[in-house]
């Protein structure tokens, strides 16, 4: 096991990595301001699970394995790139969409101010916010860069690094958990502020915008 000086500084150093803003917290941001606290957990919840793979992979050793092979790990990281540009493209889209309608609208009637509903829903598109969380962690190659780099250094002997790992992993895969916890109870506080319409089209806006930045960045990224 290591020691305990060792998880202290392992649980604070991934605390700082975990809330580091990213593409999960776009995600997870978007998801919970757009379509509630439900579908906020929903899609945490699938990074989390996403997060638990990614361990479960470092403690059997195969991570090791995966990045031994150049090709897999630019499929994994274009194919990440790929699904972050679909998100961002299709909020863009969506909202440019939403706009349109609205434009549509005020012409129809002038008295409306342009505050109303957007005649198409709020909800979260492009997949179940499950399995965009879980998506999203799944071919995203920077868990992998952590599990190889920065929780070998925790690791006090090589006897029992399997275990080791696991324990560590289990911390990763804890501390994800109560941050998306944390952080969705907090944000949903602001419920009122963002039932106006041209608060949630500055989110998709925003998300989209990050999302499709992030994906860019991932696929050009050596």
């Amino acid at each position: 096991m290591p020691q305990p000086e060792h998880l202290l500084l392992f649980t604070l150093t991934t605390v700082l990595i975990v809330v580091l803003p990213g593409p999960d917290f776009v995600l997870v941001t978007r998801n919970t301001l757009t379509g509630g606290r439900r579908t906020g957990f929903a899609t945490a919840a699938g990074c989390v699970l996403g997060m638990s793979a990614w361990a479960a992979l470092a403690a059997a050793g195969l991570t090791v394995l995966i990045a031994a092979n150049p090709t897999l790990v630019t499929v994994l990281r274009l194919a990440g790139a790929a699904y972050l540009i679909y998100l961002g493209t299709s909020a863009l889209v969506r909202l440019r969409r939403r706009w349109r309608a609205g434009t549509l609208v005020q012409a129809a009637d002038p008295a409306s101010g342009g505050e109303g509903e957007p005649t198409e829903g709020t909800g979260v598109h492009g997949g179940a916010p499950f399995w965009q969380g879980l998506l999203n962690n799944v071919l995203n190659p920077k868990p992998l860069a952590f599990f190889l780099t920065a929780l070998p250094q925790f690791i006090d002997s090589p006897a029992d690094a399997t275990l080791q790992t696991a324990v560590l992993g289990s911390i990763v895969v804890l501390v994800t958990g109560a941050w998306w916890l944390i952080y969705i109870l907090s944000i949903t506080r602001l419920t009122e502020f963002l039932r106006r319409r041209r608060v949630r089209q500055g989110i998709e806006l925003g998300s989209g915008v990050a999302l499709t930045a992030f994906g860019v960045a991932l696929a050009l990224a050596a």
